[in-house]
């Protein structure tokens, strides 16, 4: 890898950087987060690094990983200069995800996967691919399946057992022995940063134009790529304070946008196109629905009230089990039904699709979604693109068509109201 390319890495999440900064001047606590975000993309701090664990993707139950791992390193994708690193290892139609997370593990600038043990769920083709290059490159991979979502006993006992040997082997590795008290410690923790997470999502929409999507989203992703689970806590409740203070104290016109639910392929740091692309479309994004939001959702509500660890273990399996989303399936009803909820919570004015090209898993849930939003009376607006920009401006085109059509729908809405 030449030194310019390395530039072209940090690049790529400094220009997202600077941008969610210049449109977020007064929020000061959110310096926390785009250092925490940049420095992901920095080879000093890359090669400083050293993480037992890397979790691939957003498969595995948060509360499993850190009951038998302090420090999680997870790899989302989401940048196209990794996704370029990985040119000659992964087939021409590979998806930008695959590619993007082959080459966070494999490059020759920093090596992550040194000393760790990588884990991930056999979660569709392309994640099978992922697992046979990782491997066959020596890298140690444990990998657990995605039973159908059928709700049958067999399948919760298959999947807890599948559980119970990954975290066993993921203790072995870090030297954490899987116990009781160490999955109720993590299951308390777990929903305590998913509480946070929400509270700063409702705060934020209530704060209207007083914080970017842009930020929003990183925000509430960032969780992914801190050092540290509690000190991410600390500093999206402060975030949470200061925008809350600035809501009570300063009258901020609220823009009278269309707000739309943005579905499909998860929206993954520092590629923001979408966002950019609805925000410039005179749009703001009420609600993101994909498997990241979805996975900070799943909670075990009072952990510690669970007389045994097999109970807690196994109601941990049954949430996930029910609603994660995975390609493996024929139809994720889980997610349809998050889907479905935040539409009738939100009432959105349009859903915006996202697909990234290969991610076909996505488009086999999309008429059912479509079916539905017509029910209600919702446009909806399947954008297909990958993480190179050379479409942005295709796509702004047909994205700003969008969103006038969905401001003309308001205004005839507004008139109809006045009249009746």
């Amino acid at each position: 890898m030449k030194h310019t390319e390395h530039n072209s890495f940090f690049n790529e999440a400094n220009e997202t950087i600077k941008r969610i900064q210049n449109e977020n001047p007064s929020l000061n606590e959110l310096n926390w987060f785009c250092s925490g975000a940049c420095a992901r993309f920095n080879r000093d701090y890359l090669s400083s690094r050293d993480p037992q664990v890397i979790v691939l993707g957003d498969d595995i139950p948060a509360e499993i990983i850190h009951a038998v791992c302090d420090r999680p390193f997870y790899v989302l994708g989401g940048s196209l200069e990794t996704a370029h690193w990985a040119d000659e290892l992964t087939p021409r139609d590979t998806d930008p995800f695959s590619r993007s997370s082959i080459g966070w593990l494999i490059n020759p600038e920093f090596d992550l996967t040194k000393n760790a043990l990588i884990v991930t769920a056999v979660s569709s083709d392309s994640r099978r691919k992922l697992i046979s290059i990782l491997r066959s490159g020596g890298r140690k991979v444990a990998a657990i399946d995605v039973p159908p979502a059928d709700q049958s006993e067999n399948s919760l006992r298959y999947y807890t057992r599948q559980l119970v040997t990954l975290a066993e082997t993921i203790g072995r590795h870090t030297g954490k022995r899987f116990s009781g008290r160490r999955l109720k410690e993590s299951a308390k923790k777990v929903a305590e940063a998913h509480r946070q997470r929400r509270r700063f999502l409702d705060t934020a929409m209530l704060a209207g134009g007083m914080i970017s999507d842009e930020a929003v989203l990183m925000a509430a992703q960032s969780k992914y790529f801190a050092d540290s689970l509690d000190e991410w806590m600390v500093h999206i409740s402060r975030l949470s304070d200061e925008l809350d203070y600035l809501t009570t104290h300063y009258v901020v016109r609220r823009k009278d946008r269309p707000r739309i639910l943005v579905l499909g392929s998860p929206l993954v740091f520092p590629n923001y196109k979408v966002p950019q692309l609805i925000a410039s479309a005179g749009m703001n994004i009420a609600a993101v629905a994909d498997s990241l939001s979805l996975e900070a959702e799943l909670t075990v509500s009072r952990p510690h009230r669970f007389n045994s660890a097999d109970s807690l273990l196994r109601k941990i399996a049954q949430i996930h089990l029910s609603m994660i989303s995975s390609g493996a399936r024929i139809y994720n009803t889980g997610m349809y039904s998050y889907v479905m909820n935040l539409i009738e919570k939100l009432k959105p004015d349009g859903i915006v699709c996202h697909i990234l090209k290969g991610q076909i898993e996505y488009d086999f849930e999309l008429p059912q979604i479509e079916k539905a939003a017509e029910k209600k009376n919702i446009p909806v607006f399947r954008l297909e693109t990958d993480y190179q920009y050379q479409d942005m401006e295709q796509l702004r085109i047909r994205m700003e068509a969008f969103g006038e059509m969905l401001t003309q729908r308001r205004l005839v809405a507004q008139r109809y109201r006045h009249t009746a």
